[in-house]
């Protein structure tokens, strides 16, 4: 298994790629789908990237895909327990 030194960043980035290789396949471009779930194309682009994405957000990109909002959750991406225990206290650590 892989380790990633952010975890979350991973997961997102490929969230991201699901979104964009199903709009693709669909046919849509960026500003169809932002229109579409009013966002701006470059907040779209964002999302695509790996940004940081709400669930509200990730319903309405699927329903405009016609899939589940799951499907899209889908990744190859194997996080042990133990890299998210790392992750998660090293940010707890920069909180402090």
């Amino acid at each position: 298994m892989p380790s990633y030194k952010n975890p979350e960043k991973e997961f997102l980035k490929a969230v991201g790629a699901n979104i964009r290789q199903l709009r693709m396949e669909k046919g849509f471009t960026l500003e169809q789908l932002g229109v579409d779930i009013g966002l701006d194309k470059s907040n779209m682009h964002r999302i695509e990237q790996g940004r940081n994405i709400t669930i509200l957000t990730l319903l309405k990109i699927a329903v405009f895909l016609d899939t589940d909002p799951h499907e899209l959750l889908l990744t190859d991406i194997q996080i042990s327990q133990e890299q998210m225990d790392v992750y998660v206290a090293g940010k707890k650590r920069k909180q402090i």
